[in-house]
């Protein structure tokens, strides 16, 4: 994200992750000095008059905790054209969405293309939007994958939580110089360690079973080499409270 004002869009819908997703929009905004956007594909079922009344709402809702009145954008052509051809710099949405099994371990059918097409972060949020503390970069140990990396070093308005770095190293890979990499990038600013997994989601376990997170930074491309994003277990990374920022 550059260094004028963010644009950060949620992608709201008839889902009880409506709410939360214009919450950890408007937190963001904050956060990041930004715009708020409130963006709602209109399913074709759905009355015209259902989909106006949930954007006001949602406004409603954030305005009343303190966020600047945001634009609201009411649009046809599902989620995926909604956000590729949302003019952004952050997407907001749901794990999960309207219709979806609310199992702790699955992601909403939308979630998969959404990350997979898009060029800006995207940040997957949870049911319940909660105060954030604590920050979680997790990473593999791979030298050259980097964003998760960039993007918690770049961003003054992360610059004041409690922020730790994982770094998941898999049976015959060596976390040293990733290690040096992070604290050299964070000069101090972050606890960095690796854990040894078989797979990412049980190294965030892993990290979780000893600490807690609220928001988990993770770049597209590790997150996506690591497994299927629609892989369900009970120790994935989408069982975490945690909202998920990908980058």
């Amino acid at each position: 994200m550059s260094e004028r004002q963010a644009r950060v869009t949620a992608l709201v819908d008839q889902s009880a992750y409506a709410v939360s997703v214009a919450e950890h929009a408007a937190w963001l905004c904050g956060r990041l000095g930004g715009r708020l956007q409130l963006r709602h594909a209109r399913e074709t079922d759905e009355a015209i008059e259902d989909a106006r009344r949930l954007l006001s709402d949602l406004t409603a809702q954030v305005t009343d905790q303190g966020a600047e009145a945001p634009r609201q954008s009411l649009v046809e052509g599902g989620v995926l054209a909604a956000a590729i051809s949302a003019e952004t710099d952050l997407l907001v949405m749901g794990k999960r969405g309207a219709g979806a099994q609310d199992a702790p371990a699955m992601l909403g059918r939308h979630v998969d293309p959404v990350v997979r097409a898009a060029k800006v972060p995207v940040c997957l949020a949870s049911k319940v939007f909660l105060p954030i503390h604590r920050v979680v970069a997790v990473m593999d140990a791979e030298p050259g994958r980097r964003a998760a990396l960039d993007l918690v070093a770049a961003q003054s308005g992360l610059g004041d939580f409690d922020l730790d770095v994982v770094v998941a190293a898999y049976p015959g890979e060596e976390p040293d110089e990733k290690l040096a990499l992070v604290r050299q990038t964070l000069d101090g600013r972050a606890a960095a360690f690796a854990i040894r997994a078989e797979r990412l989601g049980a190294a965030v376990w892993d990290y979780l079973g000893a600490r807690s997170a609220d928001l988990i930074v993770i770049s597209r491309e590790v997150l996506l080499t690591a497994a299927p994003l629609r892989a369900v277990s009970p120790r994935s990374l989408w069982a975490a409270r945690a909202s998920v920022l990908v980058c």
